[in-house]
């Protein structure tokens, strides 16, 4: 059975969806190796909004947050 991730990142724009095909691999697995590959953690808990990096969260390399993903 072939499946889609779905990975959600926020923008400055809003929401982005950036979508990969499982075949039949397991979701959640492929899920959370692409964001141990593409973001890096960052845990400082920071309230100054114009440092968006300096916010708790999982971050891509062009400031974009990692909100979560799903399964199709």
């Amino acid at each position: 059975m072939k499946a889609i991730v779905v990975i959600l990142l926020l923008t400055t724009s809003g929401v982005e969806r950036y979508e990969i095909k499982t075949s039949g691999l397991d979701c959640g697995q492929l899920a959370e190796k692409w964001r141990e590959i593409n973001t890096t953690y960052y845990d400082s808990r920071n309230t100054d909004p114009s440092s968006p990096k300096e916010q708790q969260g999982n971050y891509t390399r062009d400031g974009k947050l990692m909100i979560g993903y799903l399964c199709e």
